[in-house]
């Protein structure tokens, strides 16, 4: 059995390792807090507050499970882990008598009064500090290795921010611009003070893929996160990040290198899989032309329909909303897509979009992979999309 533990970058890889017949798990982690004070088993506690309660959609899928018993010792027994450098959730709670740290959306005080009255009498809040991420994910790596001697774990690292990846390049673990310029410091002290812990290294793999592709950060991660500045609802200014978290082609590659691993024990690298020098150099944007965006827009992809959109946010002068409401029958869904579409909807309120808006639903309908709360929040954003552009 593979154990896979972690965010979507864990979850992505053991989806390609699965469809190649691998036998796979995956749990979703919270915080790297979580499982070390209390590993192995779910604090007796919180499981009676949790069946009492039914905490279950606070949790976002961290369920309980996740949190405390990551490897499942009752099941087929571990061949390897691997564990993504994976973000937290905020807040955290830790209950005062047994020192134990969980996640749950903090929601679930206001929705139940039994929760927040167990709460303040037990637990304290708390944000964990970024800066710190290194010496908590330590701790759980560390009980990981005690608990599941002989296994070997595999640490997928993660992309660190060139210059040449903006605008502004974003990852959701807080603070891993900075983390990341000296992770592999970090990553040596973990091999070296533990057995048979193996580094995957992100960099190199992306710079394997760089060398065999079109040299554009924009075509492998197109999911671009933006923020409006606005006074008296006149948008006075625009900041966007690059989300480089979400790496088109990395899943596959990934998963090469761990089935070569599980041949041979070692994680190798071809030539061409370096570090280019290019990378140090200013982002150097690329546009595209209408036809270019329409035959991604219509493509049914993903990655290709980003990208399109994307682009759309280097020609601020023109409005691109006819493009979208041509290609609303072949748009697939996508919550990062939206949140691009939705940004652009307020720079450009086009009454037009509605159109889009009414047949994207229809087809969010039909989307049933994440489950019914992503459909739900997904055709909520979608119509209240609709609502401001049809003022």
């Amino acid at each position: 059995m593979l154990n896979f533990l972690g965010n979507c970058q864990a979850d992505f890889v053991r989806r390609v390792m699965q469809e190649r017949g691998f036998d796979c798990t995956y749990h979703v982690q919270a915080s790297p807090m979580t499982y070390p004070s209390h590993p192995g088993s779910i604090p007796p506690s919180l499981a009676a507050v949790d069946k009492a309660m039914g905490l279950g959609d606070y949790f976002h899928g961290r369920e309980l499970e996740n949190q405390f018993c990551p490897i499942n010792h009752d099941g087929p027994p571990p061949e390897l882990i691997v564990m993504s450098l994976h973000h937290e959730n905020k807040p955290l709670f830790i209950n005062d008598e047994e020192k134990y740290v969980f996640f749950m959306d903090p929601r679930a005080l206001n929705d139940k009064p039994e929760m927040m009255e167990w709460t303040q009498a037990h637990c304290k809040m708390f944000q964990p500090n970024p800066g710190t991420y290194f010496n908590r994910y330590g701790d759980m790596l560390a009980q990981m290795r005690a608990d599941n001697p002989g296994v070997p774990i595999l640490i997928l690292s993660r992309l660190s921010h060139f210059p040449a990846f903006g605008p502004d390049p974003f990852s959701y673990l807080d603070g891993w611009g900075e983390l990341g310029t000296y992770a592999p410091e970090v990553f040596e002290s973990w091999t070296t003070a533990l057995e048979d812990i193996h580094i995957l290294d992100m960099d190199r793999v992306f710079g394997g893929i760089w060398a065999e592709s079109e040299k554009r950060i924009e075509s492998h991660c197109p999911f671009l996160k933006i923020k409006l500045e606005e006074t008296n609802d006149r948008i006075t200014g625009l900041h966007a990040q690059r989300d480089i978290e979400h790496i088109g082609p990395m899943p596959e590659r990934l998963a090469d290198k761990i089935a070569d691993f599980l041949q041979t024990g070692t994680i190798t690298y071809s030539e061409n899989e370096t570090i280019p020098q290019e990378w140090n150099n200013g982002w150097q944007p690329v546009g595209l032309d209408e036809t270019e965006m329409m035959a991604k827009l219509t493509s049914g992809a993903n990655y290709l329909c980003a990208e399109a959109v994307a682009g759309f946010f280097l020609d601020l002068g023109r409005d691109y909303t006819p493009l979208l409401v041509a290609a609303r029958n072949q748009m697939p869904v996508c919550h990062m897509t939206l949140h691009m579409i939705k940004v652009y909807s307020r720079i450009w309120r086009s009454p037009a979009l509605a159109e889009w808006c009414d047949v994207h639903c229809e087809v969010a309908k039909g989307f049933t992979a994440n489950g019914p709360l992503y459909q739900e929040a997904y055709i909520k954003r979608v119509r209240e999309i609709r609502e401001f552009v049809a003022g």
